[in-house]
């Protein structure tokens, strides 16, 4: 309990601050790339938890990629302003929406 106490107590307000907006703007790529038929994690969603509904694969994808690319963004760039964290979370979704499109569809 001690361990959990001294970690809450360090908690940087400037690091927590910047990871929200971190998680902001994967929150808002995620929503944009909707548009572009961005698929996510839906497809191995499926595989890992058969025979849900979609909407549950919806939902789950929405919360797997937006934590997971705000973690992810704010561990790799290390943000130190607010520009810098927001461009973490729009570049990690983005990236991952380009990696993940089908070859025909990065040209518009």
């Amino acid at each position: 309990m001690s361990n959990l106490t001294n970690l809450l107590s360090h908690i940087n307000s400037d690091r927590a601050t910047y990871y929200l907006i971190t998680l902001f703007g994967a929150f808002c790529m995620y929503v944009f790339s909707l548009n572009r038929g961005f698929q996510g994690a839906v497809d191995f969603l499926r595989r890992f938890f058969p025979n849900h509904t979609p909407v549950f694969y919806d939902r789950l994808d929405f919360f797997v990629v937006i934590l997971a690319g705000s973690v992810i963004g704010t561990i790799f760039f290390s943000p130190t302003n607010t520009f810098q964290a927001l461009a973490a979370g729009f570049g990690w979704v983005g990236a991952i929406n380009v990696l993940l499109s089908p070859r025909g569809d990065n040209h518009g």
